[in-house]
């Protein structure tokens, strides 16, 4: 079983890093590392957010954010806006290519989530689910 989960995530993280090379290349967003997708992800589900928030929800310091966020604005994917209430807070929002980045990889999940139901029965479909369900749960506990 060990052995067979081992392959099991090497092959789901290679083939899910190929899908989302190729829709980079589609897309023209293929020059963005792992870390900078990540801080996207977490803006688009935060909303407009601070530094220290995105900092938080990843799990890094601020100083990381800082300079990824610093990096995604000049390259034109996010914007800061100072706080009228707190000069020193910056709120962080995604420009109209970092929407569009989201949406592209939402549609490489979709596709790559409509391969592998392909390959299943729809009960297998259903105890896979359930799974994935249960694994989801106890990595967010840990």
């Amino acid at each position: 079983m060990d052995k067979l989960l081992i392959e099991f995530i090497n092959t789901l993280d290679l083939s899910l890093k190929k899908m989302q090379k190729e829709t980079g290349d589609r897309s023209g967003f293929s020059t963005l590392t792992i870390s900078q997708l990540q801080y996207i992800d977490a803006i688009h589900s935060l909303g407009e957010p601070t530094i220290t928030t995105i900092a938080e929800k990843l799990h890094i310091t601020k100083a990381s954010v800082t300079t990824g966020i610093h990096k995604l604005s000049s390259m034109g994917y996010v914007t800061k806006t100072r706080s009228k209430d707190d000069k020193r807070v910056f709120y962080i929002s995604l420009t109209e290519a970092g929407e569009k980045l989201v949406e592209a990889k939402h549609q490489t999940l979709k596709e790559y989530g409509d391969f592998v139901n392909a390959a299943l029965t729809e009960d297998e479909a259903r105890d896979l689910e359930k799974i994935l369900t249960k694994l989801v749960k106890l990595f967010e506990q840990a």
